[in-house]
């Protein structure tokens, strides 16, 4: 359980007090900027006041009920991390493979976005088992150096 301040309890309610009174004069919620002029309090310390005396949310809510299964706000921020994740990890192997040539670009993609094995990627390029395998060798290495900071 965290403790907040006096201070920033304070602040807090100051702010919220303001807030109220701009919204009923403007039919709208105001700005940090406008609700730090309004109440004579900084912006770094009326955010850091609004953000102290937030009302504090349990990761095991659940969010989503169907069917009597039940999926709550840790899984759902778990799965959105992995998918932002996976989203990088995609941009990143794009642009590996644009400075690939073509032919080289059609290879890495057979073998492992079509699971095509290395004599199924022969046949298909024209080229041998042998050939496949030492040209997969050299572009694999050359990615690797590609997406290797410099030394």
């Amino acid at each position: 359980m965290l403790k907040v301040s006096r201070s920033l309890k304070e602040i807090s309610c100051k702010a919220c007090q303001a807030k109220e009174e701009f919204t009923k004069k403007y039919n709208r919620e105001p700005t940090i900027r406008e609700l730090s002029e309004i109440s004579g309090i900084g912006k770094e310390e009326l955010v850091e006041a609004m953000e102290a005396s937030a009302e504090v949310e349990s990761l095991h809510r659940p969010v989503y009920k169907k069917d009597g299964s039940e999926v709550e706000l840790l899984e759902k921020l778990e799965k959105e991390e992995k998918t932002e994740e996976k989203i990088i990890d995609q941009m990143f192997l794009y642009s590996l493979l644009e400075k690939l040539g073509k032919e080289e670009r059609q290879l890495i993609y057979l073998r492992y976005f079509e699971n095509k094995t290395q004599s199924e990627t022969g046949k298909m390029l024209g080229m041998s088992q042998v050939q496949v395998s030492r040209l997969e060798k050299k572009i694999l290495k050359r990615m690797k150096e590609y997406g290797s900071p410099p030394a």
